[in-house]
């Protein structure tokens, strides 16, 4: 009957209508999920590559890109949260881990403090493969890491030069000047030696000075 709209038409009406609409939220959608993804993958593998360089400066930035990545969302939270609970754990070890150690910790405390971050640093990393739907074991987390011998001599050099500056620059210590040798000409050295025996034989033992009388004046002179 003309004049009125069966539910079959409002449908078709509404889909007509809202057709675009949703599309392109669903566009938005997507291209959200795809880049928070893209950012998640980024950190993982950032983390993964830096095992062995810890101080990295992409290692420091995805650590620090956690806490907004990993965001607990609808989909997928409980493993979300499982990232962001092993961030939180790992980030209190690093900020508060030698705090009570005092000034300076002997090598134990340390050595101690960097297997309790090495853990938190692996639990951390299989949350976060759980998250992307990779799957590692532990000791491929932990063992996994090819680092040359000399990349570490190298780094620990680095931050004892950048360590003695340090001190350097605000006073605590001070360049050394002691000078343990100076280049001498034989002939320099043997007349300083000859010298040094004219001048010791010129005093007696209790440090008075000679002096010749010739002819009743003082070193021979008339």
């Amino acid at each position: 009957m003309i004049g009125q709209v069966t539910v079959s038409d409002a449908a078709l009406i509404a889909a007509t209508l809202l057709g675009p609409i949703l599309a392109v939220q669903a566009q938005k959608w997507v291209e959200r999920a795809t880049e928070l993804r893209r950012q998640r993958v980024w950190i993982f593998t950032t983390l993964m590559a830096n095992r062995a360089t810890r101080i990295a400066d992409d290692n420091i930035k995805a650590l620090n890109g956690i806490s907004l990545a990993y965001l607990p969302r609808r989909f997928g939270a409980k493993k979300d949260q499982a990232v962001i609970d092993a961030w939180r754990s790992l980030f209190g070890e690093l900020t508060q881990g030698l705090a009570g150690a005092g000034e300076n910790p002997d090598q134990g405390t340390i050595n101690r403090w960097e297997e309790r971050c090495n853990n938190l640093y692996v639990e951390l990393e299989k949350a976060m493969a759980a998250a992307l739907g990779y799957k590692f074991t532990d000791e491929e987390l932990r063992r996994g890491v090819y680092y040359p011998r000399g990349h570490g001599e190298r780094e620990q050099a680095r931050l004892t030069i950048l360590h003695n500056l340090k001190l350097l620059l605000t006073g605590e210590t001070a360049i050394n000047m002691r000078v343990k040798e100076m280049p001498v000409a034989p002939e320099a050295a043997a007349a300083q030696i000859a010298l040094q025996e004219k001048i010791s034989k010129s005093y007696s033992d209790d440090g008075s000075l000679k002096i010749t009388m010739v002819n009743g004046e003082v070193g021979g002179r008339k």
